[in-house]
């Protein structure tokens, strides 16, 4: 074993959330070894329990999709609102998306809206995308089609794919 990972282990073991949530990566993704999504998730659970904002996204999504043998919609909605309060942006989306259809939370479209805004402000594309809808269709906020534009060209110029479609079916470019 080189080097670099004994001090990744030994770091991991003595509770440094930094190491914990790589060690997390190394079994989800199967770098090194095989993927153990058990491991993995034992690793990100001990990271994101020392405030470690990838990690807590990474054991809730494990716990909301059921991914390590039992779905925990409690439990893995706290641990991705924990992520979203410190500022990980697939854990404000995956929020977002939770309030907008009620999953895990009561449904909640003020919530979404503003998850996806403060999604925006951090520069997620995603989340540009999502408010451009919510002002085309008038999702919590007044109708506004410049809004919707300026938020969809914005998901699109960032690369978000989906916009572009968005952007010609709201006829938006010719």
């Amino acid at each position: 074993m080189e080097m670099a990972a004994r001090l990744i282990i030994k770091g991991a073991i003595a509770g440094n959330a930094e190491n914990q949530y790589r060690m997390g990566d190394k079994y989800f993704y199967g770098i090194g070894c095989d993927t153990d999504i058990k491991v993995a998730e034992s690793w990100y659970c001990l990271a994101a329990k020392r405030g470690h904002a990838t990690s807590a996204y990474m054991y809730g999504y494990i716990l909301l999709t059921g991914m390590g043998g039992k779905v925990n919609v409690k439990r893995g909605t706290r641990f991705v609102k924990k992520s979203a309060y410190l500022g990980n942006k697939n854990a404000i989306l995956l929020l977002a998306r939770n309030y907008f259809y009620g999953y895990g939370v009561k449904k909640n479209d003020k919530k979404a809206f503003s998850l996806w805004a403060k999604g925006a402000k951090l520069g997620c594309a995603e989340a540009e995308y999502y408010l451009g809808l919510c002002y085309d269709k008038g999702i919590y906020v007044r109708r506004n089609v410049l809004k919707s534009k300026k938020h969809l060209m914005a998901a699109l110029e960032r690369g978000f794919e989906p916009a572009g479609q968005a952007v010609r079916d709201l006829g938006f470019v010719a």
